[in-house]
This record gives structure tokens, C-alpha cells and sequence, in this order.
């Protein structure tokens, strides 16, 4: 891990979970401070807007700025502007999300309404209902685009393993048997574009996170080296039972502090 001088890394479950930082969160970020390296915070969770998680992570004492976070929220917007916006200025959504994820969609100049919309884009909502179900399953048959800004089922929190955006996703895809486009983890896309923010060079660069299946997959799918944490929602028997196999394994962000401490030493 000597050669690592760029690092991709989740939030949920890495640097807390739910109100509680996570051992070694403030010791890790402090180094990456002081050693000059580049770092960037890449998470699936469109709830919170960068500028949101900055505030909760500086009130935590864990030092990290609004413009070294990016989200599948964000993400999803420049998907929007590549694919669709650059040819029709005049289109519709149906927004499942946080208030923060529905500011992002209106800003592109997309119109937010339930019936007839172009698209139905589906983020991590708290207060997810049959009704915003219904919306979304009869737009989709109507032909609305189906978005996922992520595909996490789970969510890590104080209170224990929450359902995520990828349990919302799964009943609106049983309703209408159309699967979501993914936006975030573990496409590459969001890899992408947090890599363009910090000038990353692949080969020193380690994405670490406490998901196999987004976090991991995605680095992998970057082409970078991956470290899983085992504070989130990933065991060490999970993580061996797996076929995707990270290059790196740490207890929490505290050990591999210690591991890349010492690495850089040598």
C-alpha cells in the first residue's frame, strides 16, 4: 500500500454509521491531511447532498469538505445531461428520494410530476409508501424511463441493517417487471467522475468501502486497488463466501490507518 496515493472512499458504514463515527475515522482522514493524498468520498446515498454529509461529518470531527464528496444523486444529474438533456430541454420526472435528490433533478431544468412523466428516478426514501409505489409502477407501464440512482438493499445504521434504495427498487421491478438503469456503485460512472475532481492515477489509487457487491465491485470495475472494511454491513464470512474478492481486508478504517502507516514507513 506504499504506492497509494489517491483514495476513493464510501461513508456509510466506513466513516460511520448512523450518529457514531467509526473507529479510526478521524485518525485516517487526519493522515490523508497531513500526507498530502488525495482523497474523495464516492457513496450510493442520494438523501444527503454533499454539502449535508460535510456538516455531518465535521460535526463528528471528521474533516472532509462539501467538494470532496460526490453522490449517486449527483451522478445521476450528469447521466441525465449526457444522455438525455443535450437533445430535449423539456422533459419530466417522477422523483423517489430525499428533498435534496428532487433539488438536484428540478435544478436540470427537468419538471418533477407523478402522472405521464418521462422518467421515474428512484433514490433511498425514508418514507417510501404504496402510494409512491403505485406512481411509479403505473408511470413505468406507461413507458417513464426507470432510474435507480443506486442498487444497495441495505442500509448500516445505529438501529442495525436498514432496507436501502435496492429494496425500494426491487418491489417497483416485482410490479412492473422492468429493471432499473443503476446509476451508482458499482457502475463506473460515478468512479468517473470522482476521479476527473481528484486527477487519480488508477494504479495508485484504493477504493475502499464495507460493501462487496457496489463498493469493491466498483473499484474492481475501475480498474483499482479495493480495501473492504468489516464495519458496515460485510462480515468476514460474507466477505470469504464471496467471488469477488477485495485485494485488502481491515477490521475498520483504525487498522488500515495503522497498515498504510506503516507501509509508507518502509
Amino acid at each position: 500500500m506504499k504506492d497509494i496515493n489517491y483514495i476513493f472512499m464510501d461513508i456509510d458504514g466506513v466513516l460511520y454509521r448512523g450518529n457514531r463515527p467509526i473507529n479510526g475515522a478521524r485518525e485516517f482522514v487526519n493522515y490523508l491531511i497531513e500526507q498530502n493524498i488525495k482523497f474523495i468520498c464516492v457513496t450510493n446515498n442520494s438523501s444527503k447532498s454533499p454539502a449535508d454529509y460535510s456538516k455531518k461529518l465535521k460535526n463528528m470531527n471528521i474533516n472532509i469538505q462539501e467538494n470532496e464528496i460526490i453522490n449517486s444523486g449527483v451522478a445521476t444529474v450528469e447521466f441525465l445531461k449526457e444522455t438525455y438533456l443535450k437533445e430535449n430541454n423539456s422533459l419530466s420526472a417522477y422523483v423517489i428520494g430525499g428533498d435534496d435528490l428532487v433539488s438536484l433533478i428540478q435544478n436540470t431544468g427537468i419538471k418533477i410530476k407523478e402522472k405521464n412523466p418521462d422518467f421515474v428516478i428512484v433514490g433511498w426514501d425514508i418514507a417510501f409508501t404504496y402510494e409512491k409505489m403505485k406512481k411509479a409502477s403505473l408511470a413505468i407501464q406507461k413507458g417513464a424511463i426507470y432510474i435507480g440512482t443506486n442498487p444497495d438493499l441495505t442500509y448500516p445504521s445505529h438501529e442495525g441493517i436498514l432496507p436501502g434504495c435496492g429494496a425500494i427498487l426491487a418491489s417497483i421491478t416485482a410490479a412492473t417487471g422492468v429493471e432499473p438503469i443503476i446509476i451508482g456503485k458499482p457502475k463506473t460512472l460515478i468512479m468517473e467522475l470522482a476521479a476527473k475532481k481528484i486527477f487519480a492515477i488508477k494504479e495508485n489509487s484504493l477504493m475502499i468501502g464495507d460493501r462487496i457487491d457496489t463498493d469493491i465491485l466498483a473499484g474492481k470495475n475501475f480498474g483499482i486497488h479495493t480495501a473492504l472494511v468489516l464495519s458496515g454491513v460485510i462480515g468476514n464470512f460474507e466477505s470469504s463466501k464471496s467471488h469477488v474478492k477485495p485485494d485488502f481486508v481491515f477490521k475498520d478504517l483504525m487498522d488500515l490507518y495503522i497498515n498504510l502507516k506503516k507501509s509508507r514507513k518502509v
